[in-house]
């Protein structure tokens, strides 16, 4: 079951994963390489065809600035090598989704909508990291912006593949992408949409507080277990309050920066492979000062961050990462993108 993917170290998160989805028959992780050419994608998968419309969203500016990656080793369900404390400078500002895209939002690319629990104002889901580039793609073009993600090399019919109400990884069928996707070598600088960096996404999620979450700080309960988080309630649905499902996007109180559901609700993808390393070679220290961060250009495995509506409350924190393939269709992640901000838009007062 999904809702028990509550591993005690971080470097087992993928394995749990693969577990739980793959459980029965129909789910498989096999091979593209074998694909033949009658099942490959369009290379127009993120181009425009004339349906599309600019959806409307709020845009929250974060300030370029300083912070504390990671989280101290105290800390409740702490991952013990991905959570490695650095100080971190972002130089550039940028703009974020005040919420996870909702499917009224992802519908406004003309894209279909996977998600299985469908309501225009809660988050899309079943969506992978790859079908998250398109949207972003979809959105650039439409504002006449450069593209971020060069998706030529991308095979299979886009949002197929997943039929199990839970999830699917599916190599062999779902839309997948083989080459190096990034245009830009540094994310930063593509002038259009794409998904925040962990770096990024974890200054944007700690909005300037210190503690655990900007609800305050959480406290350790065994990872097979749900019990009331206090820390939790008033910000975040997790497995204590959600009922067991997702929630329309807003009903939680935002984080400082005027973020909804940052943490909870579903995770979100973020650009950064990730298989249970630091932030960095770098042994560890808050002496050491990464500027800009990106992370590898390639892998196997994506990160998710910010904790989900089934998820035992220690993991729902801005530092908690978790991982996938890319091509994963699941019933709680979802996205929100970022862009950077440039000359007189970077400089400008938040709105």
């Amino acid at each position: 079951m999904l809702n028990k993917i509550h591993p005690k170290y971080i470097y087992t998160l993928s394995a749990v994963a693969v577990f739980s989805l793959c459980g029965n028959a129909s789910c498989s992780k096999n091979n593209s390489d074998s694909m033949s050419p009658d099942t490959q994608q369009s290379r127009s998968i993120d181009e425009l065809n004339g349906s599309e419309d600019v959806p409307s969203m709020n845009w929250i500016k974060i300030p370029a600035g300083e912070f504390i990656f990671g989280s101290s080793e105290n800390t409740p369900c702490r991952a013990p090598i991905a959570e490695t404390t650095f100080k971190v400078q972002l130089t550039h500002s940028f703009e974020i989704s005040e919420t996870e895209i909702t499917q009224a939002q992802w519908e406004m690319m003309a894209l279909p909508n996977p998600s299985k629990d469908v309501s225009n104002d809660k988050p899309v889901t079943f969506v992978s990291y790859y079908e998250a580039l398109v949207w972003c793609n979809k959105l650039s073009l439409l504002e006449e912006l450069d593209t971020c993600y060069d998706l030529s090399s991308c095979k299979n019919a886009f949002g197929t593949g997943c039929s199990s109400e839970e999830g699917c990884i599916d190599e062999e069928n779902s839309f997948i992408c083989k080459a190096n996707i990034h245009k830009f070598a540094n994310y930063y600088e593509c002038p259009g949409y794409r998904l925040p960096t962990v770096a990024e996404w974890e200054y944007a999620a700690k909005g300037g507080t210190k503690g655990d979450t900007y609800g305050g700080d959480v406290h350790y309960v065994p990872t097979d277990e749900c019990e009331e988080e206090p820390a939790l309630e008033d910000i975040a649905w997790y497995c204590n309050n959600s009922g067991g499902t997702i929630h329309p996007v807003k009903q939680k109180q935002a984080n400082p920066w005027g973020l909804y559901d940052i943490l909870g609700n579903v995770y979100e993808w973020v650009d950064y492979y990730f298989h249970g390393q630091s932030l960095t070679d770098e042994y560890s220290s808050e002496d050491i000062v990464l500027t800009d961060p990106v992370g590898p250009q390639t892998g196997d495995t994506v990160s998710l961050n910010g904790g989900a509506f089934n998820q035992t409350g220690c993991y729902v924190r801005p530092s908690r990462p978790l991982y996938f393939w890319p091509y994963t269709r699941i019933s709680h992640t979802g996205f929100r993108p970022v862009r950077t901000l440039f000359g007189d838009e970077a400089n400008s007062d938040a709105d």
